[in-house]
């Protein structure tokens, strides 16, 4: 499920593009009460996921931008949904990072995938690559990194099996059920390779990432696939990245 947030500016001020950091940090101001409290602490894999703040452009007073919050978590999202709705009734201005906004409307969205759809990232996605993975695949470095950033260069079809495994292993966790080990991925197209500066434990570190288009001619894995559009795909999700979209069919 995810959340359609609609905000206001309340004044004339820069588009933050540094903003992870700060709307993860929002995100976790409203679970500081009830049974999410503790989901900042949790170690691993959080499973909510959001998109920036669109359009990303600088504003003026009274210009409407959106935000989408994203979590296969039911539960999880009536929670967000429900203090949003708080902010909206009590007028309660909402800061991310220097920005800030008036909370116009939060509206639950249930997106179903039907055949054939496209799956395309709304942020970047980022996949780490472990040691024993990139040496299969015989990826030369000049330290023998335990876990390296794919880039561009780099083969594809880790990539791939990197990102699959990534995905069975947060649907397992999440649903106590086995992902099988089918392909899910069918035909891609690489758009652009992106890096990012995000702060994280307190250091500002550059983050690695793609841009992608996924195309998908039947429902073999429909599930699993739904369970990342509302998860995310690869890795830094809690942060942001790897946010997906259906594409709109034209």
């Amino acid at each position: 499920m995810r959340i359609l947030v609609k905000l206001e500016s309340t004044r004339t001020q820069p588009y933050q593009m540094e903003y992870h950091y700060h709307l993860q940090g929002f995100i976790y101001s409203m679970l500081k009460d009830g049974r999410f409290s503790k989901i900042h602490d949790k170690e691993g894999y959080k499973f909510f996921c959001f998109s920036n703040i669109f359009p990303a452009c600088d504003l003026k007073q009274g210009d409407v931008r959106h935000l989408l919050i994203s979590s296969p978590d039911r539960d999880f999202i009536r929670h967000i949904s429900s203090r949003l709705q708080e902010k909206k009734r009590s007028g309660e201005k909402v800061s991310i990072g220097n920005m800030e906004f008036d909370v116009k409307k939060a509206e639950t969205l249930q997106v179903s995938l039907k055949v054939p759809f496209t799956l395309i990232t709304g942020t970047p996605i980022v996949v780490r690559v472990p040691r024993e993975k990139y040496e299969k695949f015989n990826v030369k470095t000049r330290y023998p990194y335990e876990y390296l950033y794919w880039r561009q260069e780099h083969p594809l079809e880790m990539f791939v099996e990197q990102l699959e495994d990534n995905l069975r292993k947060k649907y397992t966790e999440f649903t106590g059920r086995d992902a099988g080990n089918e392909s899910i991925i069918q035909r891609f197209m690489f758009r652009k390779q992106v890096s990012t500066r995000v702060l994280m434990k307190g250091l500002q570190q550059v983050v690695i990432g793609s841009i992608w288009e996924f195309w998908f001619n039947d429902d073999i894995c429909k599930e699993l696939l739904e369970f990342g559009l509302d998860c995310g795909f690869g890795e830094r999700n809690s942060l942001g990245f790897g946010f997906m979209n259906v594409k709109l069919k034209t």
